[in-house]
């Protein structure tokens, strides 16, 4: 008995061509949804590993390790530098007990980011689990000039300096919040309105990093549906 033959017809030239035509402007269609998804994924990625280097130095402060620590935001044309530093217990001591110190003549001094032998341990320069040193090229902040912001376990001694210290003297008054968003060609730097939101209020990629004197630290993002900051987990 002859079993007949299956009639099986595989793809033409022309229906291959029609069907990478239509593959070809589905993915042009898609690519833009998808580039966005990727940059917001990115930047919330940084953000959040920029909000590590905030918790962890502060871990620090709570473990004994350090008696006065710091966060070093530095600006640059192309990316933006975070670093942490962190002083002794016999050397915050010391500086204490020195009269002549400008620790006691002035604390807007106390947050120092310009002497490189004012820290114990800096992450810039030594190789040790307890400090860091990470550079990011994909997000920029609102700073125009480098910055610090300094904790200790106690809260007595929190302070900051360069853009992120407001006044002078003993009325100075230290900001507790940076601002972190994506770096474009155009954007090297978040902008805000007066009120803090940002200028670009459909800017979605806008995120905040906060901290309190007692080195408790939370991040929000920009909602740009909701027109407000909104609190991550």
């Amino acid at each position: 008995m002859l079993v007949p033959e299956k009639n099986i017809k595989g793809f033409n030239l022309l229906e291959l061509i029609v069907v990478l035509a239509i593959i070809g402007v589905i993915s042009a269609a898609a690519y833009p949804s998808f580039s966005n998804w990727k940059q917001s994924r990115d930047v919330r990625t940084d953000v959040l590993r920029a909000k590590k280097l905030f918790e962890a130095i502060n871990a620090q402060v709570q473990r004994g390790q350090f008696a006065f620590v710091q966060v070093l935001i530095e600006v640059n044309d192309d990316n933006v530098v975070f670093t942490t530093k962190g002083m002794k217990t016999d050397t915050l001591t010391t500086k204490i007990n020195n009269g002549d110190s400008e620790w006691n003549t002035s604390s807007a001094s106390r947050c120092n980011i310009d002497n490189d032998d004012y820290w114990d341990v800096d992450g810039s320069v030594d190789t040790v689990i307890e400090v860091q040193t990470v550079t990011f090229d994909s997000i920029t902040t609102n700073l125009s000039t480098n910055a610090g912001v300094c904790f200790s376990k106690n809260a007595r001694w929190f302070s900051g300096a360069g853009d992120l210290l407001s006044g002078t003297g003993d009325s100075a008054v230290v900001d507790e919040s940076l601002f972190v968003c994506k770096r474009t060609a155009t954007n090297s730097r978040c902008l805000l309105s007066v009120s803090g939101e940002p200028n670009d209020k459909d800017d979605s990629t806008m995120y905040s990093i906060d901290w309190t004197r007692f080195g408790e630290i939370t991040m929000d993002k920009w909602s740009s549906t909701q027109l407000e900051w909104i609190l991550q987990n």
